[in-house]
């Protein structure tokens, strides 16, 4: 009988919360411990990228026990803004020479910056929801990312990323659950893309005399 009283319980508490609104902190820390990847090689990356979700109003769903979506996940900062510029961050703890730019700005003039490899980005999907099983649940994040890279030499790359993070086990809801999920797919994307655009220039060195 206490058994049956506590899983009552967590279950009138999972439902509460499924009816409420969360905000998610999204992740900002880099990694750090990369800084030889990118041997001070120069790029740019364009903040912010291109927003383009088919859910673009928010980051994520609750669900009540019956699977139902019930309440709005958001993000606590635009999401489109915020990967480019985690990007450039674990660009720059990668060693890397990461500069931020914008489309609307003038084409830099210093030699370091106009020969720089330019990432351009479309977040295609960023969703955090519950998968309710009957005796356990858990939450997973999705996200999905399309990079575009150039170099005025003519190089000219696209690839596109896709990662899950889980948080098992997880009966109720709650913000730092979803915030647990979110962090997960989000630093294994960050190793995709830092590893994936040190591979393209490593197999693409820039031509002799010109700046990397």
């Amino acid at each position: 009988m206490a058994t049956l009283a506590v899983l009552a319980l967590v279950v009138a508490i999972g439902s509460g919360c499924a009816f409420t609104d969360i905000n998610m902190r999204l992740p900002t820390d880099a990694r750090g411990d990369r800084r030889g990847i990118g041997q001070g090689r120069a790029v740019t990356v364009v903040v912010p990228f291109t927003d383009r979700r088919s859910v673009a109003g928010r980051c994520g769903m609750q669900k009540n026990g019956y699977n139902m979506d019930t309440a709005d996940a958001t993000c606590d900062q635009p999401p489109a803004e915020w990967l480019a510029r985690r990007l450039l961050s674990e660009l720059d703890s990668a060693g890397f020479h990461a500069i931020a730019t914008t489309e609307s700005e003038n084409p830099p003039t210093d030699s370091v910056t106009t020969d720089a490899s330019r990432v351009e980005g479309s977040l295609l999907k960023l969703f955090v929801e519950p998968v309710i099983g009957f005796w356990s649940g858990s939450l997973e994040a999705d996200l999905h990312v399309r990079l575009r890279v150039t170099r005025p030499d003519g190089l000219e790359a696209e690839r596109e990323f896709f990662s899950k993070g889980i948080r098992a086990g997880q009966m109720v809801s709650v913000t730092p659950a979803f915030e647990s999920a979110l962090r997960s797919a989000t630093s294994t994307m960050m190793d995709e893309m830092v590893l994936g655009i040190a591979q393209l220039l490593g197999d693409h060195p820039p031509a002799p005399g010109e700046s990397q």
